[in-house]
């Protein structure tokens, strides 16, 4: 578990043990194999209280800074990436449910059920309805990461009728028989991204919150949740995408010690190429870490000034995150090309990380489209999306 590779400005938290990394090593061939993660050992995140990192302390969470979370996702995705997906993902619901539904509500939930994890959806896929106390609601919700082994679910749905649209959280108790079992990937295959279908589904008042119109989150006073969800949700997949990327490192380093290529005279890692390939992919993923730390810095000081995020910011910050993790799949991509067959037998890993980090950019938030994007919005222009 060398990693060694991470901004010092980067720390993770200390509930984060080596125990647990390498059981969340141990079981990462197993989670692929079954599609879905580990129950114990993300009910033992839960219990570590490392599932709500992001939520406000006063609300029952963690109240960690997102850079510790970065780092967070980090060390685990370099232990078994789906893993590390699932964990950061439920912390992102986790946040969605603290900052939508009312303050009293949260606090009461995690003392109540302070281990508790919540998978979800922010992506508003059902409709809901008013009724006499509380809401009716439908819908089908896609990548729900971690759904499988979740206590609870948290998902985003439009309020039926409501012009301009106002969006309607509840939470609702995990149920298996609601999982519709569609995640069959060569990326990210452990993190059971199943779709979580609800119909006419009674949820009670205090289970839910309504945003009018996309609003910000409740609890403003926290810099975090005066950040746009656009500039919430991007930066925690970057350390999802640097876990990944560093374990190729260190298994191509590895590999270039013990093997010999074939008709060659010295081992992979006296030859030129894999010097060329080492470089780069240090350079690659370290810058794009570095870059994403700045940017990072910079609009958490101005939410905790109160200041406004500007165009610019906004754009530099999403940039940021998806050319990192752009970085990360050249980083990988520049490592399978020089190892040789050598990654392409499942006996490597290299090519199955691979597959991991490209599925990471297969979020709409880090998609590498969206660095185009921020060029507009760099340029003066408007983005036209209305999720930058």
């Amino acid at each position: 578990m060398a990693q060694s590779h991470a901004p010092q400005r980067f720390c993770p938290p200390s509930e984060l043990n080596d125990e647990m990394l390498a059981r969340v090593r141990a079981c990462g061939e197993r989670c692929d194999a079954e599609r879905n993660p580990d129950r114990e050992i993300i009910a033992d995140l839960g219990r570590l209280g490392l599932m709500k990192l992001l939520v406000p302390a006063e609300l029952g969470g963690l109240g960690r800074h997102p850079a510790e979370f970065i780092e967070f996702t980090r060390k685990i995705a370099y232990e078994h990436p789906s893993t590390g997906w699932v964990a950061m993902t439920c912390n992102e619901e986790a946040e969605i449910f603290a900052a939508h539904l009312e303050a009293s509500t949260v606090a009461a939930f995690y003392d109540e059920h302070p281990h508790a994890v919540i998978a979800g959806s922010g992506v508003p896929r059902g409709i809901a309805c008013a009724v006499d106390g509380g809401w009716i609601v439908n819908g089908r919700w896609t990548f729900v990461s971690g759904c499988s082994v979740a206590d609870w679910w948290v998902v985003a749905n439009v309020v039926e009728g409501s012009r301009p649209k106002d969006i309607c959280h509840v939470l609702v108790p995990a149920d298996p028989s609601l999982i519709d079992d569609t995640w069959h990937t060569l990326g990210l295959r452990g993190t059971g991204s199943h779709d979580v279908v609800l119909t006419d589904c009674f949820v009670p008042s205090e289970r839910a919150g309504v945003a009018e119109n996309f609003s910000l989150p409740r609890p403003n006073e926290h810099p975090f949740y005066r950040l746009p969800s656009a500039l919430r949700f991007p930066f925690p997949k970057t350390g999802v995408a640097a876990g990944i990327a560093d374990r190729a490192i260190d298994e191509f380093t590895a590999l270039a010690t013990a093997k010999t290529p074939l008709f060659a005279r010295t081992e992979l890692a006296g030859r030129p190429d894999a010097h060329a390939a080492i470089a780069r992919a240090t350079a690659l993923a370290g810058a794009g870490r570095s870059y994403v730390a700045d940017q990072l810095d910079e609009i958490w000081h101005a939410a905790a000034a109160h200041d406004e995020i500007t165009p610019a910011q906004h754009a530099r910050a999403r940039l940021a995150c998806s050319w990192s993790v752009q970085n990360c799949i050249a980083a990988v991509e520049t490592l399978v090309d020089a190892a040789g067959s050598t990654a392409n037998f499942t006996s490597s890993p290299l090519g199955a990380l691979l597959n991991d980090v490209r599925a990471v950019a297969g979020h709409f938030m880090v998609g590498g489209y969206q660095m185009d994007t921020a060029g507009k919005v760099l340029l003066g222009q408007d983005p036209t999306d209305r999720n930058f």
